[in-house]
């Protein structure tokens, strides 16, 4: 895992395809207390890290710690499963390659890591949102990514009432 201090997060690429240092906002999510204070990393993560279906190699490398800083303070928040998903979903996608150096470490996020936090989730509540990103970040983590894209699609509450009107 780079760790958050290493000065090769300023020459990633984020979503936009420039360089985006991650590191920052993940220290600052690592560091929140509060929810207003994990909404604002969160909504500058959704922006950097994922644009209009662009990834880069920065959201990699995000996926791990994103996964254990939810683990470790118990963020049970559909910003961690939901951004996690949509990176895995994208990454099939015409993205970056995953760096061959760093494919075991994401991988075992993915698919140990990830089913891990969702286990603590198992027994809080949760809305649609929770629901979704849950379901569909357990898709990928199987390895089900089609799957796992139609699920987040069914978020919306229209496209789930026509989906079940027409199924």
């Amino acid at each position: 895992m780079i760790l958050l201090d290493d000065n090769k997060w300023k020459e990633l690429d984020g979503g936009c395809r420039i360089p985006y240092d991650a590191s920052i906002p993940l220290k600052r999510l690592e560091q929140a207390t509060t929810t207003q204070e994990i909404d604002l990393v969160f909504a500058e993560l959704w922006n950097e890290l994922h644009h209009q279906g662009d990834i880069g190699l920065a959201s990699y490398y995000s996926v791990p710690h994103l996964i254990r800083i939810a683990k470790e303070k118990k963020l049970y928040d559909f910003n961690v499963t939901g951004l996690v998903a949509v990176i895995e979903i994208e990454r099939h996608s015409n993205n970056p390659k995953l760096p061959v150096e760093f494919e075991e470490e994401y991988f075992n996020s993915i698919h140990k890591e990830l089913p891990g936090l969702i286990k603590q989730m198992i027994t809080g509540t949760w809305d649609l949102s929770l629901t979704a990103t849950v379901l569909s970040a357990l898709a990928v983590s199987k390895g089900h990514i089609e799957i796992a894209s139609a699920i987040l699609k069914l978020e919306d509450g229209s496209a789930l009432k026509e989906f079940l009107e027409n199924y």
